[in-house]
């Protein structure tokens, strides 16, 4: 039935939704019955070995580079990383910079090739110093499998970041981090208070956002707004239960932290209709220089055509198809 929905979806925006919302309730019986193993979050199954170590790379110093904390900041602090999928990678580099200790934190559980992911741990080993080797095998034993020294690396999958204020000690965190998560999440209204309550006063939050549809619609050669254009209720059937963009743009991101009383910045990432990502990402994109006059025809082709608070939206807020948020929580704020 999926296989058959999948191939008439290609021809069809009917049959596109008609898809999603079949895999949508898929998804959730899935969940419910216990299976939370997910392809979601699989980012190394089509990775080479050194393209894996370059990705780790990238988004560890990412991190860093665009919120400006040096590796001397983040000893003794403790992490939470959000949706790490099929590698720890980017929380060992975190460990190995002297941070006390990484929780990841995951809905699924992201398929892996364990083989692999040998393969990538054995070579981030190859590629430090003494000191760090030492603090590296502290955290990670790959004799006879991957063996994770839990009270530095911990990994809690099968529960959303919407409720790990179950699990987890309110105030916690020094930091909380993601890339390419909070687009996924239904509500991340909830998820953003809940962060709020696990992050200590003057703690930071530091989360990439990808805003573009995953190929709902743009990956069939529809327009890449088509998915805003779906009323919210048919929408909710295509993707609640189902790890698909939730449709929260720019604007809302710099309301709901201005609403908790963080001092924040964003950073955009990607123009839509372009493949290409804004590298180094920038507080404010030009027309001329970021995007072009050809940009500005694709929102005005489809404007009319999306849902009423998508329609209302400015040029510059629908041009955005993603951003790197940063955010400081107040030193004295109390969490709540």
């Amino acid at each position: 039935m999926l296989t058959l929905l999948r191939q008439l979806a290609r021809k069809s925006k009917i049959m596109i939704i008609a898809y999603h919302v079949y895999d949508n309730w898929q998804t959730k019986r899935r969940f419910l019955s216990g299976n939370n193993e997910s392809c979601s979050g699989s980012t190394h199954s089509g990775k080479s070995l050194p393209e894996s170590l370059a990705y780790i790379n990238q988004v560890f110093d990412d991190y860093l580079n665009y919120s400006g904390i040096s590796p001397f900041m983040l000893r003794e602090k403790r992490i939470l990383e959000i949706g790490p999928g099929d590698n720890f990678g980017v929380a060992l580099k975190f460990l190995i910079a002297g941070v006390k200790q990484v929780v990841c934190l995951d809905k699924f559980h992201s398929k892996r090739d364990t083989e692999q992911q040998c393969q990538i741990y054995r070579e981030i080993r190859t590629r430090l110093n003494d000191n760090e080797r030492c603090i590296y095998d502290n955290i990670i034993n790959l004799n006879g499998g991957i063996n994770i020294h839990t009270e530095k690396l911990k990994y809690l999958y099968g529960i959303g970041i919407e409720e790990a204020d179950k699990i987890l000690e309110p105030g916690s965190f020094d930091l909380i981090i993601s890339r390419a998560v909070i687009e996924h999440l239904y509500d991340p209204d909830a998820a953003l208070s809940v962060m709020n309550s696990l992050l200590r006063s003057g703690g930071s939050m530091i989360h990439k956002i990808d805003f573009r549809d995953h190929g709902l619609f743009s990956g069939k050669g529809f327009h890449p707004l088509t998915y805003l254009s779906i009323p919210d209720p048919v929408y909710k059937l295509m993707t609640y239960d189902s790890d698909k963009p939730n449709r929260r743009l720019l604007t809302y991101y710099t309301k709901i932290m201005t609403e908790l009383g963080y001092d924040s910045k964003v950073l955009i990432t990607n123009i839509v209709g372009s493949a290409l990502e804004i590298v180094p990402h920038k507080e404010t994109v030009l027309q001329g220089v970021d995007y072009s006059d050809s940009t500005i025809s694709l929102i005005k082709n489809i404007r009319p055509s999306l849902q009423k608070r998508f329609k209302n939206m400015s040029d510059e807020e629908l041009i955005a198809q993603g951003i790197f948020l940063i955010a400081k929580k107040p030193a004295h704020k109390l969490n709540r």
